[in-house]
């Protein structure tokens, strides 16, 4: 219309262009943001979990005793939050040469929970004819015990694997049961593979 004075705005599309991908690139960082989020929750969530699971320690010295044969006794502690079902174990013992086949290998299991700060004990009866305990001075062993339990809350299964080494006896006298080193477990593994040990026990 004449003497009319219009006023309009007019975009440019290259405009149009760079906000299209302003507003693409900030829903990305938000979908990105989320999924950190989500992995950060789950992850969390799965540390919890493994604060509160079923697990063993040996509160106690492990006990041994010799009259016509040897006899260890291992006390296993549930120190977790949760208690601990179908409890099994493998225990292999050894010479620490790592020269011979075991001289015990055998498995056990338990019927009963074991509750929070509840405990149980495990035997291990060694013949006569393996260790000759009628001697002063009989060789180290290792000692090494696979634990399999579950969780009734979290319904998972769970292993651990103890490596201890008793240090045998020495003019008559009694030597403790230590805890084996780093490098020893890695000969105690190929010891396993070149005597055909259940690869459970090793793989833990």
């Amino acid at each position: 219309m004449e003497g009319e004075l219009r006023l309009g705005f007019r975009i440019k599309p290259r405009l149009i262009k760079w906000s299209n991908i302003i507003a693409t690139g900030a829903t990305s960082v938000l979908a990105v943001t989320a999924l950190i989020t989500v992995y950060l929750t789950i992850t969390a969530w799965k540390v919890q979990q493994e604060t509160t699971r079923p697990y063993f320690v040996l509160k106690e010295s492990p006990k041994v005793e010799i009259s016509d044969e040897l006899s260890l006794e291992l006390r296993f502690n549930n120190v977790g939050v949760h208690p601990a079902v179908d409890l099994s174990s493998e225990t292999v013992v050894f010479n620490e040469q790592l020269s011979a086949k075991p001289i015990y290998y055998d498995e056990s299991s338990i019927v009963n929970e074991i509750p929070k700060d509840g405990a149980s004990s495990l035997i291990v009866t060694i013949p006569s004819e393996e260790i000759y305990p009628k001697q002063d001075n009989i060789d180290p062993q290792y000692v090494v015990v696979d634990l399999q339990y579950r969780d009734p809350i979290l319904k998972k299964f769970y292993n651990q694997t103890i490596y201890m080494k008793w240090r045998g006896e020495r003019d008559g006298k009694m030597q403790p049961i230590v805890h084996v080193q780093v490098e020893e477990k890695d000969n105690i593994i190929k010891y396993f593979n070149n005597y055909g040990i259940d690869p459970k026990v090793r793989s833990h």
